[in-house]
């Protein structure tokens, strides 16, 4: 089946830990076995971030930060299929699909946590 493909936290986490290598001052064989990665690894990660994050993961790390910045007003999802379902315990329920970023879903449940709590139809 092999490895998922990687995603923006993937690339985020490899764009740092390059960076602390060339800070480290350390060899690159003591610093892959402090973090536990292989030199192939290292050097494939390197090879990709080699032009910076792909344009395509660009707009989902612009999205991020400004949801993180706290100026989104929301974050705008398309859902296809739910087969992630979070029942809160103000009442709300979030339906998403799989796959969903962690930035969207953290935003999700965010937002819906903050809702009033659910008053059901009346039995």
């Amino acid at each position: 089946m092999g490895r998922p493909p990687s995603d923006l936290d993937d690339y985020l986490e490899w764009q740092q830990r390059l960076e602390s290598q060339k800070e480290s001052g350390l060899s690159l064989d003591v610093f892959c076995l402090r973090e536990g990665v292989s030199k192939s690894t290292y050097y494939r990660w390197a090879d990709r971030l080699r032009n910076g994050i792909p344009e395509s993961m660009t707009v989902e790390k612009v999205a991020r930060d400004k949801a993180e910045s706290g100026d989104a007003a929301f974050v705008p999802i398309t859902l296809k299929a739910s087969p992630v379902e979070i029942q809160l315990p103000n009442g709300g329920v979030v339906r998403l699909p799989l796959g969903v970023g962690q930035v969207v879903l953290v935003e999700v449940i965010r937002a819906v946590g903050a809702l009033r709590p659910w008053k059901g139809p009346e039995s």
